[in-house]
């Protein structure tokens, strides 16, 4: 299966599973606290989702050339092998593979 997402999207979707869905969860769990429902699963379904995404953005956001996870790197080169990133460049566009 490829995901045809540019490091941007992959980014963003990463970042969105990992701090998104708990927050969500949270406030859901707050919201129905005090009527009483029992919500004794939504914690547990919150710490996965992060874990989740945080290795999502293990496993995706890596260097399109050396293929290096780029940490926090948000500029356009990368800090390993000094090519330039094309952040919002699709695989398979300009003869790229996966």
């Amino acid at each position: 299966m490829v995901i045809c997402m540019s490091l941007r999207q992959k980014k963003y979707t990463a970042f969105a599973v990992m701090l998104g869905i708990p927050v969500l969860l949270f406030l859901i769990l707050t919201a129905l606290e005090p009527a009483g429902v029992g919500v004794y699963d939504i914690p547990s379904t919150a710490l996965l989702s992060a874990v989740f995404g945080f290795l999502l953005h293990l496993l995706w956001i890596r260097c399109p050339h050396c293929g290096r996870h780029l940490d926090r790197n948000n500029g356009d080169y990368c800090q390993y092998c000094g090519e330039e990133i094309d952040w919002d460049g699709k695989p398979g566009q300009k003869g790229d593979q996966l």
